[in-house]
């Protein structure tokens, strides 16, 4: 059955514009690595090419990849790429394909060196953060380096306890005498007072205040542009007051019940935005440039939408 439905689905995504990547190059950052195939981009339809791609893992994890254009091709932005490299843990002879769904959104599968799919998300990188690439000298992956300090570190982490095993001994005679000399200086010369050091009050997150809304609904309102058919970014008032820091998928309902799309609102420093799901959810509606949007926050992860066309 397994077999079945990993065949269903290579064959659906045939349908598809695709390419891979081979992680063979010294340096995975490199412009080479990060080009786009011409045989791929020359197919791309101008509705749906613009200079931001999604890149969608299977278990729901998603990163903005910036794309540029020199004279001889279109490559991917070392920022934008590198943090997906990093978060994954891509290595040498590892293979990823990138799947287009439209609009610039592609859902990778990422097969490790020995030729199985990886459907969970590695361990996150503990070593020194991402810059530059990762140069093959370094190691094979940057996952087997984090399991290669992790072993490296753990004899140090046994000397440095017999150490304080020896030293423990030491230190309780030390405090024995001190509490000798408090005992003596409570008797005799009356000890100086110490100044009240005032307490340095803990950095909390600030706490957005709520406006008032009608029927106890939150809700925000936005005009569509032309890149709003692509993704939507939430109002920032909005997001502080209502979105959670994290990245989750969302229910949005047509007010007229005509349908309801599940979207993918990615939560990041900058901005919160509609990513995965959106474009098609304008498609249908359907929504255009000028539409008038309100969302209405029923749920914690449902919205309600209405819309007023542009010449109303």
């Amino acid at each position: 059955m397994g077999w079945d439905r990993g065949f269903a689905r290579v064959k659906e995504e045939r349908k598809n514009l695709s390419f891979f990547k081979i992680f063979q190059s010294a340096d995975l950052s490199s412009e080479s690595m990060r080009a786009m195939p011409y045989n791929f981009m020359k197919n791309v339809s101008k509705k749906d090419f613009h200079y931001k791609m999604v890149i969608r893992a299977q278990w729901g994890s998603s990163w903005e990849v910036d794309i540029s254009k020199n004279p001889s091709f279109y490559y991917m932005e070392k920022s934008g790429w590198n943090q997906f490299v990093s978060d994954n843990a891509l290595g040498e002879n590892e293979f990823v394909t990138f799947t287009h769904k439209g609009l610039m959104c592609f859902n990778v599968n990422i097969y490790g060196k020995n030729g199985k799919e990886i459907v969970t998300p590695r361990k996150p990188q503990t070593t020194t953060p991402f810059s530059g690439g990762i140069k093959k000298e370094e190691g094979e992956s940057s996952y087997r380096d984090v399991k290669k300090e992790d072993e490296s570190t753990g004899g140090v982490e046994l000397e440095e306890e017999k150490k304080k095993a020896a030293e423990s001994k030491t230190s309780k005679k030390k405090s024995k005498s001190k509490k000798v000399e408090k005992g003596e200086s409570s008797r005799g010369a009356v000890p100086k007072k110490k100044k009240a050091e005032k307490e340095k009050p803990s950095k909390k997150k600030k706490k957005i205040k709520r406006k008032k809304v009608k029927n106890g609904v939150p809700e925000f309102k936005i005009t569509i542009t032309n890149s709003y058919l692509k993704f939507l970014a939430i109002p920032k008032m909005f997001e502080e007051a209502y979105i959670p820091d994290e990245s989750k998928v969302y229910m949005i309902h047509n007010s007229e019940g005509k349908g309801s799309w599940e979207v993918h609102c990615l939560v990041r420093q900058t901005r919160t935005i509609f990513s995965s799901g959106w474009s098609r959810l304008a498609r249908e509606y359907p929504l255009s440039v000028g539409d008038r949007c309100t969302f209405h926050l029923v749920k914690p992860t449902e919205f309600v939408l209405t819309s007023k066309k542009a010449r109303e």
